[in-house]
C-alpha cells in the first residue's frame, strides 16, 4: 500500500507541475502594450481578425466616477490591467475591496471607416463602458456607494471612430464581491468580424459543453426512472446538471440570455453548483467503487459539501469569502477519487480504466479553469474535448456495468432454466420412486378390507387397515399431481377422448371423498342420471376430484352442490361451496402453479393448475366466481357426449366403514389423566388418539380451536392440551396466548405440534407460551416421552400446591399453643367456666386444623365458620376486651368452598393488622349470594396494607410477611371458574378482602 500511495503522489504532482508549467511557461503575447494610460495602435490593422488585448498601464482614480472631461481634474494613478484593484498600491496603501473607481485608456489608430468592436469579460462587480464620451455598453450599474446595481456579464459593443484617438472610461463599483474588485481579465479591441468571432466562439463553447452535459443528465436521469438501475445513475446525473448549471452561470453566462435575475440568486446559484459538482461526482463513484472507498472520509467530505451549500445562501459579502475553500474542496474530491481509483487499479476492478480517464480530464479541466481564473489564461486555451472526455468515458464505464449486468443475468436465465430442468427430472423421478410403495400400501390394505375371513373381533384392525388405505390415497393422488405436472410441461400426457357417464364418475368421486371428509360438511350430487360428457374418463375424475375436494378444504361447514346445465353443444359442470371464498386479487392467479391463499390449510398448490391444465387439453374451458366470506363456485364447460347402447365396464365404487372420527371424540377412563388434542386433521387426531389410549390416558379430541375455551370450561380436570400450530381461521399460537392469560405454564402445560422445522417456528411456540414442541411426523416414543414429562411437571405443581395447603392445616405455632395452655391454666383457677369453653375451642381448633384433606377437595361452609369461630374464641379469651367480631349473612347458604379459605385470612387479620391497635379492633365477616356466586367480606379497621405492598398481593408476588396462605388461596381460586380474590386497603384505615366463589351444592 505505501508503494501504492508513493505511485500515486508521483502522478498526482506530475500531472500538476506539467500543467503548471505548461501554462506558465506560454509565450506571452507580443502584441501592442498600453504605456503611461497610452496604447499606439497607428500601424496595426485590424483585418488581420486576431483582436488586440488592451492589457497595460492603465490610469485609474479610486473612489470616484468621473467623465472624460472631468478626469484630468482628478489625481489619477497608473495600474496594471488585467488585475483585480486590491493588489494596487496608492501612497502606500491598499485599495479597500469594497471601492468604486474609474479606469481610463487612451488608443491611438489611424483614420479608417471600418466599424470596431469592444468585448469584455470580467469585470467585477459592475461597470460601464465608455467611448469618446459615448457610452457603449454596461453589465449592472456602477455607483460611488452601496446603491449600485451589481451583475458581471461579459458583453460586447460595436462603434465607429470619429477621430484617431480613442478615449476608453471604464466605470467599476464593487460593494459585495470579498476577493475585490477591478477589471479582472482582458479588454478585447478588434474590428468586427473579430470581436464576434470571439464572442461567437465563446458562446459556442459554452452551448456545446452544455449540451453534453444536459444530454447526459437526460439520458441517465430518465434511466433512473425507469429501471432503478443502482443509485449512482442518479448521482452521475445530478452530477451532469450541476455540470450544466454551472456553464450557464460561468463563461459567457448564457442564462442570462434566458431569463432575468437579479445578482444575489445569480452568485448563489454559482457557487451551489460549483460545490454540487464536487459532492456528486464522489457520491458517484462512491457507489461505483463502493468496495475501494473510506466510508468515514466520504462522510466527512459530504458534511463539508452540505455545510458549504449552506454557507452559499448567506449574503455574498459574506459567503464569497469561501470562494477560494470551495475551490479547495472540489479540488480535494478530485485528488481523493483518483487516488481510489490508482487503488481499483491496482487491485484489478472491473471497467475502472474508463473511471480513471473521465477523472483525469475533471482534474485538468479544474486545473486549467482555476488558473484561468487566478492567472488570468482564456478560457480559449482549455482544451474544449475535456469535459466529452470525462463524459465519454463515464458513460462507457455506466454501459459496460450494464452489458456486464445483462450478461450475468443471461447467465442466470439459463442456469435457471436448467435447474427448472433437473427439478422437472427430480419430481418425475421421485414420484415414480413414490408411486411403487404406494401401490403396495394400496393393494394390500385393500385386499385385507375385502377379505371377508377375519374374525369380527378385529374390527378395530379393519378400522387401522382402512385409515392406512385413506393415507396412502390421498398421497397418491398428490403423487399424480407432480407426475401430471411434468407430463403437462413436457407436451406429453395422452388423452383417451371417449362419451363418458358424468354421473357415474360424479358418485364415484363423491363418494371415495366422503371418507375423508371430518367436518360438517355435506355434498349434494345434483346431475341426473344419463348425462354423458366427451372427456377422457380418468382425467375428468381428475377434476372432479380436484374441484371437490378443493371445495372441502376451503369450506369448515355446510355444503357443497355439483350441478351441470347445457349451453349449447356443451355441458357446464358448476361446483358450488359455502366456503371462506377467494379474493377479488387473487382470480387472476389461481390457477398458476403452485399457488396457495392460505398456507394453513397446505397442499402443494399443483391441483387447479393441473385442473386447467386438462380442463383445456380436452376442448373445455374452466372458470371460477367468488365472493368473500359466502363460497365460491367454479365451472368447466365440456362437450356434449352421445349414450351409448353398449354396455360400459362396470366401475366398483367401492364403499369402506368410515375410519375418521365425529367431533368431539371423548374417550373417557376414569382416574386417569385427561389430555385435549386439538388439530384440524382427521388423520392426524386418529393417530394421536391410537398414541394416547394405550397409555391409558383418557382423551378429548376437537378439530376446531375456537372450541377450546368451551371445553376447558366443561372439563376443569384437563392435565395437558396438545396445539396443532397450522390451523385454518385461528392458529395454534394465538390459542396458547388466550390459554396463558387464564392458566400459567404448571397449571396447564401445553406441547405444540408443526410440520415447520424453521427454528423461528420453535421461537414463536415458546413466546406464544407452549411448554414443549413437537415436529411432524410424530414418533410414537418421542411423543409419549413429552406427554409424561409435561403431566410429570402439573402433577408436581399440584403436589407443591396441596403441600402448602397441608403446611396450613398443620402450622400451629408452638408459642400460640403454649400461650392458648396457659391462659386455660390461669383461668381454671378463676373460673372454671370459661376454662372449660376454651378447651372446648382449642380442641375444636386443633381437630379442624389436622384434619388433613386433598387440596382439592370441598368442604361445607358451616364447618370453615366453625374453625373461624374457635380460632376468634380463643382470641377473645385471650384478649377479652380487645376485639369485635361479627359474621353477618342475612340467610344460610348451604355451599362446599375449598378447606382454610376463610380462616388463614382472619388469622391474618387478628394478628397483623389489629394486634398493635389501642383501640377496639372491629373484624366483620360479610357472606351473601349473588346470582350463581357467593361473596366473602373480611373486613377490619386495623392498620392497613402500604401501597407496594397491596401491588405485590395482587399481583401474586411471593412477599416477605404475607407468607404462604394468601399465595396459596390464589392458586387454588384459579381451579374454579370465575373466582376471584381482591384486597382493598388505605393505610391506619382498614382492610377489605372480597372472595367471589361460584356456588357448589352440596
Amino acid at each position: 500500500m505505501k508503494k501504492l500511495s508513493l505511485l500515486f503522489a508521483i502522478i498526482i504532482g506530475s500531472v500538476l507541475i506539467a500543467g503548471i508549467t505548461f501554462f506558465l511557461t506560454q509565450p506571452k503575447s507580443h502584441g501592442p502594450q498600453a504605456i503611461e494610460g497610452v496604447m499606439d495602435l497607428r500601424h496595426h490593422s485590424f483585418h488581420d481578425n486576431t483582436p488586440i488585448k488592451l492589457d497595460g498601464e492603465w490610469e485609474f482614480i479610486p473612489n470616484h466616477l468621473v467623465d472624460g472631461e472631468a478626469f484630468d481634474s482628478y489625481q489619477s494613478y497608473l495600474v496594471n490591467v488585467p488585475s483585480a484593484w486590491t493588489k494596487y498600491t496608492i501612497d502606500g496603501q491598499q485599495i479597500p475591496v469594497f471601492e468604486s473607481g474609474t479606469y481610463r485608456l487612451k488608443v491611438l489608430i489611424d483614420d479608417t471607416e471600418d466599424i470596431l468592436g469592444i468585448k469584455t469579460s470580467n469585470i467585477r462587480m459592475s461597470n460601464a463602458l465608455y467611448i469618446n464620451g459615448k457610452r457603449v455598453g454596461h453589465s449592472g450599474e456602477p455607483a460611488e456607494d452601496s446603491s449600485y446595481i451589481p451583475h458581471n456579464t461579459p458583453y460586447t459593443a460595436y462603434f465607429s471612430p470619429d477621430k484617431k484617438e480613442l478615449e476608453l472610461i471604464v466605470h467599476v463599483a464593487n460593494f459585495d464581491y470579498a476577493p475585490g474588485g477591478g477589471i479582472i481579465s482582458s479588454i478585447f479591441l478588434g474590428d468586427q468580424s473579430s470581436i464576434a468571432k470571439l464572442r461567437e466562439g465563446a458562446i459556442f463553447y459554452d452551448l456545446i459543453t452544455l449540451a453534453g452535459f444536459l444530454t447526459m443528465f437526460i439520458y441517465f436521469f430518465g434511466s433512473y426512472l425507469y429501471s432503478k438501475f443502482g443509485i449512482e445513475q442518479l448521482y452521475f446525473s445530478i452530477f451532469c446538471f450541476a455540470s450544466g448549471v454551472y456553464t450557464l452561470t460561468h463563461g459567457e453566462k448564457l442564462l442570462l440570455d434566458f431569463i432575468n435575475i437579479s445578482y444575489a440568486p445569480f452568485q448563489k446559484m454559482q457557487m451551489i453548483s460549483s460545490i454540487a459538482v464536487g459532492l456528486f461526482i464522489l457520491l458517484y463513484f462512491y457507489r461505483a467503487l463502493i468496495k475501494h472507498m473510506n466510508r468515514l472520509v466520504v462522510k466527512v467530505f459530504c458534511a463539508i459539501g452540505t455545510l458549504l451549500m449552506l454557507v452559499a445562501l448567506l449574503p455574498t459579502s459574506f459567503n464569497s469569502l469561501f470562494q477560494n475553500i470551495n475551490s479547495l474542496y472540489v479540488f480535494a474530491n478530485i485528488v481523493y477519487i483518483f487516488y481510489v481509483q490508482i487503488i481499483a487499479i491496482y487491485k484489478r476492478a472491473t471497467g475502472v480504466m474508463y473511471l480513471t480517464l473521465s477523472s483525469l480530464a475533471i482534474l485538468l479541466y479544474f486545473i486549467v479553469a482555476t488558473l484561468n481564473t487566478n492567472i488570468n489564461l482564456e478560457l480559449s486555451a482549455l482544451p474544449p474535448l475535456l469535459p466529452f472526455i470525462c463524459l465519454t468515458m463515464l458513460s462507457l464505464y455506466i454501459s459496460h456495468r450494464f452489458a456486464d449486468s445483462y450478461l450475468e443475468k443471461g447467465k442466470l436465465t439459463e442456469a435457471l432454466i436448467r435447474v427448472d430442468k433437473l427439478k422437472d427430472e427430480f419430481l418425475a423421478k421421485t414420484s415414480h420412486e413414490f408411486q411403487t410403495p404406494l401401490h403396495g400400501i394400496i393393494g394390500i390394505s385393500q385386499s385385507m378390507l375385502k377379505d371377508n375371513s377375519l374374525p369380527i373381533s378385529a374390527d378395530e384392525q379393519k378400522e387401522k387397515v382402512s385409515l392406512i388405505f385413506n393415507i396412502a390415497e390421498r398421497l397418491s393422488y398428490l403423487v399424480n399431481d407432480l407426475l401430471d405436472f411434468s407430463k403437462l410441461k413436457e407436451n406429453e400426457l395422452t388423452l383417451r377422448m371417449a362419451s363418458v357417464d358424468l354421473y357415474a364418475i360424479t358418485h364415484m368421486t363423491v363418494e371415495v371423498l366422503s371418507y375423508t371428509i371430518s367436518k360438517n360438511v355435506k355434498i349434494y350430487n345434483h346431475i341426473e342420471r344419463g348425462t354423458f360428457v366427451q372427456a377422457d374418463e380418468n382425467r375428468l375424475r381428475q377434476i372432479l376430484y380436484n374441484l371437490i375436494h378443493n371445495a372441502v378444504k376451503y369450506t369448515n361447514e355446510g355444503k357443497i352442490d355439483i350441478t351441470c346445465y347445457e349451453k349449447q353443444s356443451f355441458l357446464v359442470i358448476e361446483v358450488k361451496d359455502t366456503g371462506c371464498g377467494i379474493a377479488p386479487e387473487n382470480l387472476k392467479t389461481i390457477f398458476n402453479p403452485f399457488q396457495q391463499f392460505n398456507y394453513s390449510i397446505g397442499g402443494s398448490g399443483l391441483g387447479l393448475h393441473i385442473t386447467k391444465e386438462l380442463v383445456e387439453r380436452q376442448g373445455g374451458k374452466i372458470f371460477v366466481d367468488s365472493i368473500v366470506g359466502q363460497g365460491a363456485t367454479f365451472s368447466f364447460k365440456l362437450r356434449k357426449g352421445q349414450p351409448t347402447n353398449e354396455e360400459l365396464p362396470s366401475m366398483p365404487i367401492q364403499t369402506y366403514q368410515h375410519p375418521f372420527l365425529t367431533f368431539p371424540h371423548i374417550v373417557e377412563k376414569i382416574g386417569k389423566k385427561k389430555i385435549l388434542i386439538v388439530d384440524d386433521d382427521a388423520v392426524n387426531l386418529k393417530v394421536l388418539i391410537d398414541i394416547l389410549t394405550q397409555e391409558n390416558y383418557s382423551i378429548i379430541a376437537i378439530d376446531n380451536g375456537h372450541h377450546v375455551f368451551e371445553y376447558l370450561t366443561q372439563q376443569p380436570s384437563i392435565d395437558l392440551l396438545i396445539l396443532d400450530i397450522m390451523m385454518p381461521t385461528i392458529s395454534g399460537y394465538e390459542i396458547c396466548q388466550q390459554v396463558r392469560q387464564h392458566y400459567t405454564s404448571t397449571e396447564l402445560p401445553i406441547l405444540m405440534l408443526t410440520a415447520a422445522v424453521r427454528p423461528e417456528d420453535m421461537i414463536a411456540a415458546f413466546q406464544s407460551g407452549a411448554n414443549d414442541f413437537l415436529h411432524k411426523p410424530l414418533d410414537a416414543t418421542e411423543l409419549m416421552t413429552r406427554v409424561r414429562n409435561l403431566l410429570l411437571l402439573k402433577e408436581s405443581a399440584e403436589t407443591a400446591v396441596k403441600m402448602e395447603t397441608a403446611f396450613l392445616q398443620a402450622q400451629i405455632k408452638p408459642h400460640f399453643i403454649y400461650n392458648v395452655l396457659n391462659s386455660i391454666l390461669s383461668l381454671s383457677y378463676l373460673d372454671l367456666d370459661k376454662s372449660r369453653a376454651m378447651i372446648t375451642d382449642f380442641a375444636t381448633f386443633l381437630r379442624n386444623s389436622f384434619a388433613f384433606e386433598n387440596a382439592n377437595s370441598l368442604v361445607p361452609l358451616e364447618k370453615e365458620l366453625s374453625l373461624i369461630e374457635a380460632y376468634v374464641n380463643i382470641h377473645r379469651t385471650r384478649y377479652p376486651e380487645q376485639l369485635e367480631f361479627n359474621i353477618c349473612m342475612d340467610e344460610p347458604i348451604q355451599c362446599l368452598i375449598p378447606p382454610l379459605l376463610l380462616q388463614p385470612l382472619v388469622e391474618n387479620a387478628l394478628l397483623h393488622g389489629l394486634k398493635v391497635r389501642k383501640e377496639v379492633s372491629e373484624l366483620l365477616l360479610v357472606i351473601r349470594q349473588e346470582e350463581h356466586m357467593v361473596i366473602f367480606q373480611l373486613i377490619d379497621n386495623g392498620i392497613g396494607i402500604s401501597s407496594e405492598l397491596l401491588r405485590q398481593i395482587q399481583n401474586g408476588e411471593k412477599t416477605a410477611s404475607q407468607g404462604i396462605g394468601i399465595l396459596n388461596i390464589s392458586k387454588r381460586l384459579k381451579k374454579f371458574d370465575n373466582a376471584t380474590i381482591h384486597f382493598d386497603s388505605h393505610e391506619n384505615k382498614g382492610t377489605t378482602v372480597e372472595i367471589r366463589f361460584p356456588i357448589i351444592t352440596l
